[in-house]
């Protein structure tokens, strides 16, 4: 079972998220948060295994709760929920670890979906977000990290949430040489991680990113 925190201010939000998801054989609601605070001390608890966060609540707003629940568990996958799109909070979110970004309209079978795809490794944006992820920012690197041919081939894989030894096999090749394409491939784009790396290729129009099934 995949388990998931609901975060938002709004309790029919909340309601609807929780009935829509319960209703799936895969899935189940191990808490429900109206703001930040509470978000953090329910998940000391819950342990869940994704979480759906709004951005905009009282007090601790979705971005410093983004930042502080994968300080201390970094191994949860955050899905921001919400209905603001503006830039800084879009890459502030992602630059957090944020593994998804998607609309409140966003269709109930496309949210179980993305479920399911960050909870395999995927990141997964809202369709509009993910144009401006490609096209970037303002002051977001854009230049050429050199990557090879077959960096490339790794990164597209990679990017798609595919395990080592699934890449291996979909290129012939063997894990070891996996593991030394992503070690580069992590140290051009600078990043420390592979979703930070996914997320940075996102930027410079190196991938593109999945999107949710409508």
């Amino acid at each position: 079972m995949i388990r998931v925190v609901v975060v938002d201010d709004h309790e029919l939000v909340r309601y609807a998220l929780r009935t829509s998801l319960e209703s799936e054989h895969d899935m189940c609601v191990v808490g429900e948060a109206a703001c930040g605070e509470d978000a953090l001390m329910l998940l000391e608890t819950a342990e869940p295994d994704v979480v759906l966060l709004d951005l905009h609540m009282p007090g601790i707003g979705g971005l410093e709760a983004c930042r502080s629940m994968l300080d201390a568990w970094p191994q949860l996958k955050v899905i921001i929920l919400t209905s603001y799109d503006e830039d800084d909070e879009i890459f502030g979110v992602l630059s957090a670890g944020a593994v998804g970004y998607l609309m409140k309209d966003t269709s109930p079978s496309a949210l179980v979906e993305s479920i399911r795809n960050v909870f395999e490794g995927q990141t997964v944006l809202d369709s509009a977000i993910a144009r401006r992820v490609i096209h970037g920012t303002p002051g977001v690197e854009s230049d050429d990290p050199g990557l090879s041919e077959r960096e490339m081939d790794v990164l597209a894989i990679m990017a798609r949430g595919a395990s080592n030894r699934e890449i291996a096999r979909a290129l012939w090749i063997s894990e070891p040489t996996v593991k030394t394409h992503v070690s580069h491939i992590l140290r051009k784009l600078g990043q420390g991680d592979r979703t930070h790396a996914v997320v940075d290729a996102m930027r410079r129009g190196l991938v593109h990113p999945p999107t949710p099934t409508e």
